[in-house]
Order: C-alpha cells, then structure tokens, then sequence
C-alpha cells in the first residue's frame, strides 16, 4: 500500500493549524449567507456585546471619581476640615457595582446567543454533510483517505464552530473596547494618551515578529500530529499484515521519526507562545512607569486630579489587551475561512446521479432476469466485474441446505451466492460460474491462470528459495 492510497490517516489529516484559506474573501461570504438565517441572533449578540462593553469601560473613570474624594478628604480632614465623605463615596461604588452587574448580565447573554448560533450552524453542516455522502459516487472515496473524509464531518466543522464563536465575539468587544478606552483615556489628558500610544508600536513589532516565527512550527506541529495519528490508525488496523511480513521495527522506526518531528515542532512553537505575555507584560510596565511620572507631574501642576491617574493606568493596562485579541482573531479567521473553504468544497462536489430520467415503473413486473456480459467497475481503467453473465428463472430460490461445512455457518436463504462454490469452480477453470479476486495490480496481468496453477507456482518459488 504506497502512502498516497493509505486509508486513513487520522482525524488531523485535515485542517491545518495555520492554514489560510486559498480564496479568503469568496469563503467568507459563503459563510455569511449560511449564517444569515440567523441575523437577528447576530444583531442581539453584537448589541449585547456593545454594552457589556461599554459599562465595563466606564467603570475605571468613575472609580476614579472615588479614588478623587478619599483623596481630597484626607487632605481637608489634615487642614482641618470635615474628612472624607463616605456616602458619596458609598453612592459612587454602588452606582459602579450596578455597572458591572450589568455588563457581567449583558456579556453573559451575548455568549449565550452566540453558542446557540454556532451550533445551530454546526448541526447544519453536519446534516449537510452527512446527506451529501450518500450522493457521493464511490470513485470519490477512492481518491480520498478515510482519514480526509472523516476530517470533514469531525475537525473541520469543530474548528468552524469553535473559532467562529470566539472570533464573532472576540472581535465586536475589541474594536469597542479599542475606541472605548481611547475616548476616555483623550478626556482625561490627551498629552498622556500620546505617551501611553507609544508603546503600541513596539507591542506591534514584537507580536508581529512572535507571530511568524511561531506560525510555521504551529503548522508543522498540526500536520505531523496528523501523521502520527495516521500511522497509528493504519499499524492498528493492519496489525496482522505487519506481523505477517515482520515489519515492527520498521514501523516503530517511522513512528519514532515522525514522533521525533512532532516533539520538536511542538516545543518551539510553546516556546515562542510562552514568550508573548512576558514580552508584553515587559513593555507595558514600560508605559505605566511613563504614564505614572507624567501624571504626577501634571497633579501636582492641578492639570488633572490624582483619581485620574489610577483612572488613566487601568485603560492603559486594558488598552494592549483588545490589540493582542484583534492579533489572535485575525489567526483565528483564517483557521475559520480555511475550515469553511473544506466543507464547502466537499458540499460542492459533483454528485452521483439518484434518478433516472425516464424511470420504468416496477409494479407489477415479473420473469425471468438476465446478465449478458456484464462490465461493472467504480473506475474505467479498473474493472471489478468483467463479462459477467447468469440466468435467474422467475420464482427462482437457492437450496435449503448448504454441500460445505464453513467453519462459521451463513444464513443460505439470504446469500446472495456461495463463495466457497464460487472460488471452488474458479479453481477448476469454471470461470463461468467461478469467481476470482484480483488486486490493483490485475490490470498488469497478461493471461488468466486457475487458482491451482498459481498456488503451485508459489510452492514451487517458495521451495526454490528455502533450498538455495
């Protein structure tokens, strides 16, 4: 079996981990008309989405309103005045924890919709896919693994469902988080928003470059993953075979240097994923130490309030966090166009034909059947069944009782023929009520030879060999 004909190939022989889609933008559209049956649970999770947004946006500026009275209040309560206000203070944190209630409901609900929309579509799929493999002609399974096909139905609709989920959300909360904190962070001090913008360029250059040096090993990481989940399902199903030819060690050789592959494509591509969030983490102190100095300078020019500060700090801590998520939605749209693009093309594959155009009606029929030499084969150029003929009378029915003793009895009145006779009259060169079996190589055949012939030219290499 060479290894573009292997059956199988595991569940990951399909999409790759980083694989982009071929046409992006024609897949993507596809996509979305799928998924217009559902837009007004669309419209709801990205209205849901919004204002969770929002309200949690707002909540660090009107902490900071708070952060302000304490602040003032220790002052006046040391020049001898009244002290902190407590229930203002109290009306401000109540006020903030209704906020949060709210945005922690709304985001709850948004993810709530969106599941169902996603399985929904994933269910779809799936229904689709399952009723076009019965259209599908054999010679198609013929061209494909198992492992391919299985693909499909398994990861490419998981990946679907799963990065669609994450990214419809993903990518709503952070352009609005983005332009959210970028507004408050200007109305509280635009020269401090300058600084704190600085940094981006960096934490972009640094993502970017993290980016294309793990993606590669990501998708070698996939693919290997695939072939050693293929060599697995093909050692295991063809477990006898190779005992039969004694092939262990060179199956454990292939698996381990396959193995080998994957172990050292899977550390590098963690290596380098672990390495983000310390980089970013690194540069971000980076920015709060230069928001902190300048912020202090402008309190104590009564530019802004202390609150402020604090204020201005958490929207810098949050700002890198959306710009990191956009990063990883983008990755994540490719995985979804390139899912898509593979169920879509298996739903567009040519079909079998299930009708004919002109049906003759069976009701009714009866007689006698007849085979005149019948050709039957799933490809032109491989034949299974070449000039078959046989004659089958009207009420025709097999015998009762069985002339071989099987080791394992059938049920004689459901089978279709005797394969024990059948091999039995092809041994004799009674081909015409024999049948003989024949490999993918048969079309190199250049004559017809009985079974016992071959078996005794194979005895006669055989002795030939164990006798040099």
């Amino acid at each position: 079996m060479s290894k573009g004909q292997r059956h199988g190939g595991g569940h990951m022989g399909g999409m790759r981990a980083g694989e982009k889609a071929k046409d992006f933008k024609g897949t993507m559209k596809k996509l979305l008309k799928y998924m217009s049956a559902y837009k007004l649970g669309i419209f709801a999770v990205m209205l849901f989405a919004v204002g969770s947004t929002i309200f949690t946006i707002v909540g660090p500026k009107i902490l900071g309103k708070a952060t302000t009275e304490i602040f003032h209040g220790l002052v006046s309560k040391v020049s001898g005045g009244s002290g902190i206000d407590f229930d203002k203070i109290t009306q401000i944190l109540l006020f903030l924890l209704g906020l949060y209630v709210l945005s922690a409901l709304f985001s709850f609900i948004q993810g709530f919709i969106m599941t169902g929309v996603s399985q929904k579509l994933t269910y779809k799929l799936r229904k689709e896919i399952s009723e076009k493999i019965n259209r599908m002609p054999m010679n198609y399974f013929d061209t494909k693994t198992h492992g391919e096909v299985l693909s499909r139905v398994t990861n490419d609709v998981d990946t679907l469902s799963q990065s669609l989920n994450q990214s419809a959300t993903q990518i709503i909360t952070s352009f609005t988080t983005i332009i959210g904190i970028l507004v408050m962070m200007l109305s509280i001090s635009p020269l401090m928003t300058v600084v704190a913008l600085l940094i981006l360029p960096v934490s972009m250059l640094l993502i970017s470059t993290i980016v294309k040096k793990s993606q590669k090993h990501f998708k070698n990481q996939q693919e290997y993953l695939g072939h050693v989940n293929g060599q697995v399902e093909e050692v295991y199903g063809g477990h006898s075979i190779v005992r039969a030819f004694n092939k262990e060690d060179d199956v454990i050789r292939e698996f381990t240097e396959t193995n080998e592959i994957l172990y050292q494509s899977a550390w590098k591509s963690q290596f380098f994923s672990g390495m983000m969030m310390p980089i970013m983490q690194f540069v971000g102190n980076l920015g709060y130490v230069a928001v902190a100095i300048l912020g202090g300078y402008l309190a104590i020019k009564d530019a802004i309030e202390v609150g402020d500060i604090q204020s201005f700090i958490q929207y810098v801590r949050s700002f890198t966090q959306p710009i990191t998520q956009v990063a990883q939605v983008a990755n994540m749209l490719q995985s979804t166009a390139a899912a898509s693009e593979r169920v879509f093309e298996f739903l567009e594959e040519e079909e079998e034909d299930q009708f004919a155009e002109h049906p003759v009606s069976v009701e009714g029929l009866k007689g006698d059947v007849e085979f005149k030499h019948v050709h039957f084969g799933y490809n032109e150029d491989r034949i299974i069944i070449n000039d078959f003929s046989a004659k089958v009378k009207e009420g025709q029915k097999q015998p009762k009782t069985c002339m071989c003793k099987c080791i394992k009895t059938c049920d004689i009145t459901k089978s279709p023929y005797c394969i024990i006779a059948a091999l039995y009259n092809a041994f004799k060169g009674n081909m015409d009520n024999g049948y003989a079996f024949a490999g993918a190589n048969a079309f190199r055949a250049t004559k017809i030879v009985s079974v016992k012939e071959t078996f005794r030219s194979l005895l006669d290499e055989f002795n030939r060999a164990i006798n040099k």
